[in-house]
């Protein structure tokens, strides 16, 4: 697992997922993930130490992709008052939720669609790193 719940809330400032052990377990698929798309080259400390925020930003991302794809296939779209905060103010009280709609989406993608999805965060986080290179070294 390349990030942590504290790096999640405090540097990526994720805001979808509310409790640690959720996190590591979409982080742990998000991790493999990454592991596929980079042809295990995180396994060489160099390369992981130097791409090391970027990596962690990808899967902070592709881990709040796992959790709402699993939140719109586990019982259908939650209504308003059950979805994740995606904020919260104390001075004159103030609470937003997520999206439900944002799941609906999810609900309709296909695995295709979805696996299209996940190489395009990786691409977007990981792309000009040499990463995710499929020739020869």
């Amino acid at each position: 697992m390349y990030a942590d719940f504290p790096y999640y809330q405090d540097f990526f400032k994720g805001i979808l997922i509310s409790d640690e052990a959720t996190f590591r377990t979409f982080s742990e698929r998000a991790s493999e993930f990454i592991d596929t798309a980079t042809f295990d080259r995180l396994a060489d400390a160099e390369l992981l130490n130097r791409h090391k925020i970027k990596i962690q930003k990808c899967v902070c991302a592709l881990a709040e992709q796992f959790f709402r794809r699993n939140m719109a296939f586990s019982g259908g779209v939650p209504d308003s008052e059950n979805m994740p905060k995606t904020s919260e103010s104390i001075g004159e009280y103030s609470v937003s939720m997520a999206n439900p709609y944002d799941y609906i989406q999810e609900i309709s993608m296909t695995d295709k669609d979805f696996r299209k999805s996940l190489k395009s965060t990786v691409l977007r986080y990981l792309g000009n790193t040499g990463l995710l290179f499929r020739g020869v070294e």
